[in-house]
């Protein structure tokens, strides 16, 4: 697969809503940050709807005095399965309508299963966008799940393990929550590990600050090959990301043809986009692939400052 060719481009922060596409539907998950509420009040769309995730914790008089004036769903279950279908029958019919998603606000594991379920629907195509920070407001320090339940599992819809004799593979998109890294290591603590790190990062000094808190992941940061394995996809490129994830597939498959790989997106949301559509676009052929989070409870409501860039994504399916 030919990533290279997926077309993005950026948008000037001043003129979303001269520049960015408009479409029948927008969608964006909500939260208090100045850049998911900036794009949304600017974007164009004849639809726009508010995603309300439970992990960040509004009640239902904050939703009602923040976002009543707009068309918004808000399911109560943390399952992506769900999330997905309450977002879906909100939709309603998408049959030859052009979609919008900001995925700046997504929790992992409602963006990597709602990727396959738009394809498993027979959309084409959607656009994805992402509101990159001016900072995060703890730097380093920056915590964004707050809360796990300890269960590391498959993302619905993704587990596609096979009975085998190799090692086990887990590749880590690794980003500044250093303790879901060590949940995912721990629970894979038999398989080697090949880190994925977020270079170049949104800002000079990102890099630097996930690299400090990586290395607070315990045992797995220490092991050989977290050097050895050790490779690096841009933070806002989620078609770079696939294509490096195909890339280190490739190179286990010579040796370990038949290992069952394991892919942990706990970087941007922009990489967490790039393992959703690697697993649709390869992972889900091959086999033995299966995407792992650890099950988030609670989720910070506002970690960033500003808005420094707006990316969009055309994204086949």
């Amino acid at each position: 697969m030919n990533y290279s060719i997926f077309y993005r481009r950026t948008i000037d922060v001043h003129r979303i809503t001269e520049e960015a596409m408009k479409s029948d539907i927008f969608i964006s998950a909500y939260n208090s940050s100045d850049r998911v509420l900036k794009v949304f009040s600017q974007i164009q769309a004849d639809r726009k709807i508010w995603f309300v995730q439970p992990e960040y914790g509004y009640t239902e008089k904050e939703v009602q005095d923040k976002i009543s004036d707009s068309e918004f769903i808000a399911p109560s279950s943390l399952d992506e399965i769900s999330q997905s279908n309450a977002l879906l029958a909100k939709l309603g019919d998408i049959s030859g309508k052009s979609i919008c998603i900001d995925i700046t606000g997504f929790m992992r594991h409602t963006l990597t299963h709602l990727v396959g379920k738009l394809a498993y629907l027979g959309l084409n195509e959607f656009v994805a966008l992402y509101s990159e920070p001016q900072i995060y407001k703890k730097r380093e320090e920056t915590s964004f799940s707050t809360t796990t339940s300890g269960v590391v599992r498959p993302v619905r819809g993704t587990a596609l393990s096979t009975p085998t004799n190799v090692k086990d593979q887990l590749i880590i998109a690794v980003g500044y929550d250093f303790k879901l890294i060590s949940e995912v290591a721990s629970y894979k603590d038999d398989a080697d590990v090949h880190p994925l790190f977020a270079f170049p990062s949104l800002s000079a000094d990102m890099y630097q600050q996930s690299a400090i808190k990586a290395a607070e992941s315990g045992a797995v940061a220490k092991r050989h090959e977290w050097i050895t394995n050790r490779r690096f996809a841009p933070a806002n490129d989620p078609f770079s990301t696939a294509g490096v994830i195909s890339e280190i597939v490739s190179s286990i498959d010579r040796e370990k043809p038949s290992a069952n790989i394991y892919l942990a997106p706990l970087s941007t949301k922009v990489q967490t986009l790039g393992v959703a559509l690697y697993w649709q676009l390869e992972g889900r052929v091959r086999g033995g692939v299966t995407v792992l989070l650890p099950e988030c409870l609670t989720y910070s409501t506002e970690t960033s400052e500003g808005l420094k860039r707006l990316w969009q994504y055309t994204v086949e399916l």
